[in-house]
């Protein structure tokens, strides 16, 4: 359950080896996303729009998961998703996400989604979507519409990496060997 994930993370959280993540090398190479924590929806209303909303007016928000949770909800025969890959390196732009998609059941595409990651302190980010890449089409990000969220690293060692969004919502990545 998702309250049984928050409370093993506060517990691995507490034992974080590595003081400064931000600046850690242990920070770049390819990840790949294991859990997104989303928001607990035994409050709220079912609604087709609840998904959209989130994105627009919650702090931390990703646009990465908002897309992966409404492919994930299609029907297989519209839309087949692979595995988020999460590289990140030491030069801007530091991340390239990239997933593998099918389209009604046709030949495998890439969707990348390039960020940057500029430092704030010992434990959080700013991230900003800086261009998207689909159907081998690249679109540069106006800045009037690039997207920016806080990341705080919580925990990060050789394998294992905890981010938390501006809001507090967990993913956990786990460095591809």
């Amino acid at each position: 359950t998702r309250a049984s994930v928050n409370e093993a993370l506060l517990k691995l959280e507490s034992m974080n080896p590595t003081s400064n993540p931000t600046s850690s090398p242990l920070l770049n190479g390819v990840w790949s996303l294991k859990y997104a924590g989303g928001y607990d929806s035994d409050w709220a209303l079912n609604s087709p729009t609840r998904q959209i909303a989130l994105f627009l007016y919650s702090g931390g928000y990703s646009p990465g998961i908002f897309a992966l949770s409404l492919a994930n909800s299609l029907p297989t025969n519209l839309v087949e998703v692979g595995d988020l890959e999460i590289a990140i390196s030491r030069e801007q732009p530091r991340v390239e996400a990239k997933i593998d998609v099918k389209f009604f059941g046709g030949t495998s595409n890439d969707i990348i989604v390039k960020t940057a990651l500029e430092e704030k302190s010992d434990v959080r980010l700013t991230e900003t979507y800086e261009s998207a890449s689909l159907l081998g089409q690249d679109v540069d990000l106006p800045k009037a519409v690039q997207y920016s969220r806080n990341l705080y690293i919580t925990y990060l060692d050789e394998d294992i990496m905890v981010v938390r969004d501006g809001s507090g919502v967990p993913e956990i990545l786990m460095r591809k060997k």
